[in-house]
């Protein structure tokens, strides 16, 4: 799910692939097509979540498809090298009508200087987006990045239906 490839910023861990584009065709192409035919009439609007990484994947997926009309980032590995930047450069294929980002209000509190800048990068997105006219929510929430995940998960998905 990360957009390109990495160094892992951790010793003992892989690096990342950068296999998001492939990730996003398979979901494109094949996931939401038979997610939608398994629903009764046309949906109101398509949108995608993610927690830590997936987050991640979530906001890189508006700048490679139009498919989706609301994107909520939990915890969005948007420490991610070089992404700030990535943002800024490009174009959203469809910028999103509501976006939803959140964060935990200790996840910046860490030595490692690369993750530090999550907390600054979120803000930072937030305003991003809100100035090229989305909805956007920001949350901080109690506690570090593993501080509950699946009740934060659906705070962001419910914020963006």
């Amino acid at each position: 799910m990360s957009p390109w490839y990495m160094p892992s910023i951790y010793s003992k861990e892989k690096s990342f692939s950068g296999g998001a584009d492939e990730y996003l065709r398979l979901l494109i192409d094949e996931i939401l097509p038979k997610a939608k035919e398994m629903i009764e009439g046309e949906p109101g609007f398509t949108g995608i979540a993610g927690y830590s990484l997936a987050g991640l994947f979530a906001v890189y997926a508006m700048y490679k498809t139009d498919a989706f009309d609301r994107v909520a980032s939990m915890s969005g590995s948007l420490w991610f090298y070089d992404f700030m930047e990535y943002c800024k450069r490009n174009n959203c294929r469809k910028l999103p009508d509501k976006i939803y980002f959140s964060l935990g209000d200790k996840e910046a509190n860490t030595r490692n200087p690369i993750l530090k800048t999550v907390d600054d990068n979120t803000r930072e997105l937030s305003e991003y987006f809100k100035k090229l006219g989305s909805e956007v929510i920001f949350e901080l929430n109690n506690g570090n990045h593993f501080t509950d995940t699946v009740p934060r998960s659906a705070k962001g998905i419910k914020a963006i239906l």
